[in-house]
């Protein structure tokens, strides 16, 4: 039972949550923390991790009850818990709520009520995600730009787990790491729409399949790379021009990502299964520190271009 309910609230997940890191380099170079004193935070951005931990498996778990029906009709989601009748639905509500209260009373431990309403939006954008009668997650386009918020909600939790709340998040990250999310969610619909060969089942699995082609997902997917792109021209004349070095090696990342999406049973369509790109992976990580280090260094290699 215990293994059952820790695939229902995906711990595996959790990993997602540390793109708040994004959120905490930010805040040390804008606001001026310094390295020196992060460390002075680390418990606030321990607390701040649980707690968006904790809300996350929350909506985890509200999701697996009001997509049981849908997932019956995946080819691997029907064995889920809930869908195969391993667990009753009405115990993972039970302790969705509990981890929900527990992640709510977390955050307010920071007395910071900017990174309250950070872990209180996420918890919020899973309801209207997944609960009747919105459940935007049925709606075209709405449902993977909708998903796509929870990277800007992220990014303010690690923001705010060490700024205080009178410094607003840039809106060029907010922006620009919202396209980048809607650029991956679109990839995920791509990825599930060619993984379920047909079309009837794809509409019952996921309602708003039924409006998409993978023509029409192409075109999202570029659509927000272009306006990605715009926002880190903006951010880039902001705030160190020296990250437009940075756009060769993204542009490299996205052939590879397209490459991945075609795959059969392609990754980008199971988010968790990342990993399983070693190589990828290691690239990936690689572009952070690369926009890392020269989003704090003093170069000025390509200061010309503002001339």
């Amino acid at each position: 039972m215990i293994l059952t309910l820790i695939k229902v609230f995906r711990p595996i997940r959790w990993y997602r949550n540390s793109f708040m890191i994004l959120g905490i380099l930010i805040a040390i170079k804008v606001v001026n923390i310094g390295f020196g004193n992060v460390l002075s935070h680390w418990l606030e951005i321990i607390l701040a991790f649980v707690s968006v931990c904790l809300i996350a498996s929350g909506n985890y778990g509200i999701n697996e009850v009001l997509d049981k029906e849908q997932d019956k009709y995946h080819p691997t989601k029907k064995y889920r818990a809930i869908p195969s009748g391993k667990v009753s639905a009405t115990l993972v509500i039970v302790i969705s709520i509990i981890l929900y209260i527990l992640g709510f009373g977390i955050s307010l431990l920071k007395n910071n009520y900017m990174l309250t309403l950070s872990v209180t939006l996420l918890m919020i954008s899973g309801w209207l995600y997944n609960i009747p009668p919105l459940r935007l997650k049925d709606k075209p386009y709405l449902d993977f730009s909708f998903e796509a918020l929870n990277n800007p909600i992220r990014l303010m939790v690690g923001w705010y787990s060490i700024a205080e709340p009178k410094h607003l998040v840039p809106a060029t990250f907010i922006f620009g790491y919202w396209f980048l999310g809607i650029f991956l969610m679109a990839s995920k619909r791509f990825g599930e729409l060619r993984f379920i060969h047909e079309a009837k089942t794809a509409e019952l699995y996921r309602k708003s399949l039924k409006y998409y082609t993978e023509e029409v997902l192409l075109i999202s997917m570029i659509a927000a790379l272009v306006a990605f792109s715009y926002m880190f021209g903006a951010m880039s004349m902001k705030y160190n021009i020296n990250l437009l070095m940075v756009l060769p090696l993204i542009i490299i990342w996205t052939i590879w990502y397209f490459h991945l999406a075609y795959k059969e049973n392609t990754i980008v369509k199971d988010p968790e299964r990342v990993f399983e790109e070693k190589y990828f992976v290691a690239y990936t990580l690689t572009i952070f520190a690369v926009f890392f280090w020269l989003f704090n260094s003093s170069i000025d290699t390509l200061n010309w271009l503002k001339q």
